[in-house]
């Protein structure tokens, strides 16, 4: 529901934007159409002939010579630089020549020129001669003049032409406007035969030269062939070359190298095994505990016999012990054998460390004398890669130019042949007709454009006009930009009637009027405004003057007064003060001035309206309102009005009345208002529609709101309902005022506000 609310007020608003704004739309609606009908009136209707070429992807010469001298026509580029060339000042010049188009009134201005316009270009042509004397001489100046002399013709003739390709085809469409239907014709078509006959003469110029440019490089080449090949030949020669160091040679080199790599690397392994195993052995040797974990010891039969013998001899010696001293000779001799066997032991050992060490010592001789193999071999691979490289360069070279030497053969023979050739890539497919119907002015379409330009362009210029005018218009800008109650318009009146003696006080005068209703609305919102507590003493204000505060709070305080309240109207405006003209008073009598300052009481002072004679005519008689004027004005109006005076004042009125309304001047020209707000019970802002800035009136709100005061609400003023399209006030007001037909018919003539403000 709240998405529809919002969506509804959207397009209201953008309604009555339009519709306060709609002249806007509707002058720039009339200008548009204006200028687009004198514009159909005054242009000369142009008619535009078109002619169809075919542009062939390749070129349809029995004999190709793309690569000496045509270019590749497979690619877009080939084409958008035929497109360009069609266009070209060099074609433009050549049709303007065939056709005579210098000596045509349509590119010759000359011709119907005027004596005004023949002066102003004689005084040109004068400047001109003059600047080319001064920058130019000789030849120099004679370039000057031809290039400059059809300038402008051939720029005119250029502007004319259009060149459209077909889509998904070798198609294209050259079209040429004109104000001659026939001469439209004939210059697209004239412009169609001298761009293939440019096209076919280019080929053609392109043929002779590649003829004579390959003439001249066969000779030169013949030489280079020569040459090339004497170099080879003598470098084979010098190095003793036979071979082509072909594939398989190189294969035959990779694999020795690999061989080699590979049994060095089983020589380091083999080398590496035989000396780690040697050196194991040494460092065993002087550990008899140890010598057994050689793998070579434990292999040996003989050691492992000796092993065993000594077993038995200790076993013997273990059971002849028990019979016999160790100074036995046949223990002795048991000792004897137990060495012996040391020693063969010790000498086996010893045996096969040298066995080792002498296997280490082949290992070792073998990897050097392999790896000496496998430096060598590189070394010749690398030579042998040093004689290949520069006998391929050589033969490269000779290769090479044999190869060109060829190439240039057959191309010279097949472009000898092509300059003979006069056929094109390029064809007519449709010539062109004479145009029955103008392309311009399009009548319709222009008209169409200049109207919805115009309201387009109408429509964002109210918007942009409307986006600038930071004024308080309409009641959503209250809501949004100051965050207060709106407590009601106050439509426009008139206030020159003559038949009322007080136009302004209109509650009293006319009751029954759209502006009476509204101030009794607005007295109603102030009433209902709050519920907490009763709302005596009001105080009407505004951010800046002449916004119609004083007439508010006058109109405001009759409504009330014929509520049946008891009403006091205080004038606390002592700068500008204007109530006492508005009920036909003077000034110079008691008023609150007098009263703050002790000179005159409150009898005195207070003005009541309902003892006033209904005869008399000046001063309206007014039932249950008072009013006290502001009297003399003083030299400090904020000290006064701030004084303890008006606090025991306000106390004593409020005793003897029901409402105390007190118009203040504006909030931020002086501090007056800000000093009353701590007597009132609720202030009033009053806003003038479309007059008072936003900013203006925030400013004059955060004063008030600084010094707490009780915001009831804003009153939006002086609303023009027929040119806001003030659709609140129209539909809750215009049904029930008396007044409500002029308001439809008439634009009344009205005095602003301003003045009570």
């Amino acid at each position: 529901m709240d998405k529809i609310t919002e969506q509804t007020i959207d397009v209201r608003e953008f309604f009555r934007i339009l519709n306060k704004r709609k002249w806007t739309v509707i002058s720039l609606l009339t200008l548009s159409l204006t200028f687009a009908i004198i514009y159909i009136l005054t242009t000369t209707p142009q008619f535009q002939a078109s002619v169809r070429l075919v542009i062939e992807k390749d070129n349809p010469n029995i004999v190709s010579i793309k690569e000496v001298m045509a270019v590749d026509t497979s690619t877009s580029d080939y084409y958008q630089t035929e497109y360009k060339i069609i266009e070209s000042r060099t074609i433009a010049r050549e049709v303007i020549k065939r056709l005579s188009l210098a000596d045509s009134e349509e590119f010759n201005s000359k011709i119907n020129e005027s004596l005004l316009s023949k002066f102003k270009q004689s005084i040109k042509q004068t400047i001109s001669n003059a600047l080319q004397s001064i920058f130019y001489s000789g030849k120099e100046k004679k370039d000057f003049e031809f290039e400059n002399s059809d300038s402008s013709l051939v720029n005119a003739f250029i502007s004319r032409i259009e060149v459209e390709p077909v889509r998904n085809s070798r198609l294209v469409d050259i079209r040429y406007t004109s104000s001659h239907p026939k001469r439209a014709a004939d210059i697209v078509n004239t412009l169609a035969h001298v761009y293939i006959d440019k096209n076919l003469e280019t080929k053609l110029l392109a043929a002779q030269d590649a003829v004579k440019w390959l003439h001249d490089r066969v000779d030169e080449e013949r030489k280079k062939v020569e040459k090339a090949e004497l170099n080879l030949l003598k470098y084979k020669e010098e190095q003793d070359i036979i071979t082509d160091f072909s594939t398989d040679v190189e294969k035959i080199t990779a694999q020795k190298l690999a061989q080699l790599n590979a049994q060095v690397i089983d020589a380091e392994a083999h080398r590496v095994e035989a000396e780690t195993r040697y050196n194991q052995a040494i460092e065993l040797k002087n550990k008899p505990d140890m010598i057994d974990s050689i793998p070579e010891v434990l292999r040996n039969d003989l050691i492992q016999n000796i092993k065993k013998m000594e077993v038995e001899i200790y076993n013997r010696m273990s059971e002849l012990s028990k019979k016999y001293g160790a100074k036995h000779p046949r223990m002795i001799a048991i000792q004897s054998e137990i060495d012996n066997l040391k020693n063969r032991k010790g000498k086996e050992i010893n045996r096969i460390i040298n066995s080792l060490r002498n296997e280490y010592k082949v290992a070792l001789a073998k990897e050097n004398t392999l790896k000496k193999a496998l430096n060598k071999q590189k070394q010749e691979n690398i030579e042998l890669n040093k004689k290949s490289i520069e006998y391929s360069v050589l033969r490269r070279e000779a290769e090479n130019a044999r190869h060109l030497y060829d190439l240039l053969i057959k191309r010279f023979k097949e472009t000898s042949l092509t300059e003979e050739m006069k056929t094109g890539n390029i064809r007519i497919v449709d010539r062109a007709e004479i145009p029955k119907f103008p392309i311009a002015p399009r009548k319709k379409i222009l008209i169409l454009i200049a109207m919805f330009g115009g309201i387009a362009f109408g429509i964002v210029l109210a918007f942009f006009i409307e986006y600038i005018d930071n004024t308080i218009k309409i009641p959503d800008d209250i809501r949004e930009y100051l965050n207060i109650p709106y407590l009601g318009p106050v439509p426009s009146f008139d206030l020159t009637k003559s038949d009322i003696p007080h136009p302004e006080l209109i509650t009293y005068y006319s009751s029954k009027s759209t502006a009476s209703e509204s101030y009794r609305g607005i007295r109603t919102s102030i009433l209902f405004s709050t519920a907490e507590k009763s709302l005596k003493v009001l105080l009407v204000t505004s951010a800046g003057p002449g916004e119609g505060k004083t007439l508010t709070s006058t109109n405001l305080a009759i409504t009330m007064a014929q509520a049946g309240t008891k009403v006091l109207l205080i004038d606390c405006d002592m700068r500008k003060p204007k109530i006492h003209k508005m009920f036909g008073l003077t000034r110079d009598q008691n008023g609150m001035s007098s009263l703050l300052v002790g000179k005159a009481s409150k009898s005195d002072a207070i003005i009541r309206l309902e003892d006033q004679p209904i005869d008399k005519i000046n001063v309206p008689n007014i039932p249950n309102l008072d009013i006290i004027i502001c009297g003399l004005i003083p030299p400090n109006p904020s000290e006064i009005i701030g004084s303890e005076r008006m606090s025991q004042l306000m106390t004593e009125l409020k005793n003897d009345y029901d409402r105390i309304i007190i118009d203040s001047p504006p909030v931020t020209a002086v501090t007056d208002s800000t000093v009353l707000a701590k007597f009132v019970d609720g202030v009033i802002l009053v806003v003038h529609s479309g007059e008072t800035p936003r900013q203006i009136v925030y400013n004059g709100l955060e004063k008030l709101q600084a010094v707490n005061a009780n915001v009831l609400g804003a009153v939006l003023n002086d609303v023009d309902t027929g040119k806001e399209s003030y659709y609140y006030y129209q539909y809750y007001y215009y049904y029930y005022g008396e007044d409500g037909h002029k308001n439809k018919r008439h634009k009344r003539k009205k005095r602003s506000s301003k003045q009570y403000g």
